[in-house]
């Protein structure tokens, strides 16, 4: 939350905003602790020692400042992927991988960060009601700073939920893997794992695979990968900037004798 700009400003405001206990203002000059370093609001940036007044800290926040913070994505989720097999022998399988990409730019004077979502050869994707084309980046979410404000490092936390119908028999799993066809790639086992927001112009890409099979099943399958784009700046709390979902779904029918 960002402290008023005008008006009545008090000690107690600033106790609330830092989550600091000192009601000495000299305890709240910048980068001495309580205060990030290089912050700043309304009236410039906050002393870093001599003389502090309460009106230094109008429009000051406790988080990193952003320029802007945009979703770019419509609907529920910021991207569906399907494939389906028909299959006769006792089992069929289905891998239905995707990629994001984080990439970063410039626009005029600020540093932008966009994160990215990507279909690759294994399932079709829909992105904001229309059919996806391999290999293409569509955005999710544009995060723009000022070159002063511009974060350390970033991460994707992820989690995943799966349901399925009724019956028969199968066997799921999903793996975080390494992205693949960009500047950089993120490894395997990626989740929560904090890498360098490296200056414009970077892409860094984060793969995630989802394998069913099915033995003599017929039935979807679907999971729902969370994920949540968090910046890290020192001096200042993590800035979850987005949440959003992905979903999958694999549909199997089977025919004939199961062996």
């Amino acid at each position: 939350m960002t402290l008023q700009t005008s008006g009545n400003i008090c000690i107690g405001d600033l106790k609330t905003e830092f989550g600091s206990s000192a009601n000495c203002l000299t305890s709240y000059y910048a980068g001495g602790g309580v205060v990030p370093s290089g912050a700043s609001g309304t009236n410039g940036a906050v002393p870093t020692g001599g003389t502090i007044c309460l009106t230094d800290f109008y429009g000051v926040s406790n988080v990193i400042p952003v320029v802007s913070n945009t979703q770019n994505y419509t609907g529920n989720y910021a991207a569906e992927f399907a494939d389906n097999l028909s299959y006769s022998g006792s089992q069929g399988m289905i891998i239905i991988d995707y990629q994001f990409v984080m990439r970063t730019s410039t626009s005029g004077s600020n540093y932008v960060a966009t994160l990215y979502v990507e279909e690759t050869s294994y399932g079709d994707g829909v992105y904001n009601s229309a059919g996806m084309l391999t290999g293409t980046l569509y955005p999710v979410q544009t995060v723009t700073f000022t070159q002063g404000n511009w974060p350390d490092g970033y991460a994707l936390d992820h989690s995943v939920s799966f349901s399925s119908s009724s019956g028969g028999a199968y066997q799921q799993s999903t793996s975080l893997l390494a992205g693949t066809g960009e500047t950089y790639t993120s490894g395997n086992n990626w989740d929560n794992t904090t890498f360098t927001l490296l200056n414009p112009t970077t892409n860094t890409a984060f793969k995630v695979r989802h394998m069913v099979t099915g033995e003599c099943w017929s039935g979807v399958a679907e999971h729902i990968d969370t994920i949540s784009l968090k910046f890290n700046k020192s001096g200042y709390p993590d800035l979850t900037a987005a949440t959003f979902d992905v979903q999958t779904e694999m549909t199997f029918s089977f025919s004939g004798p199961c062996f």
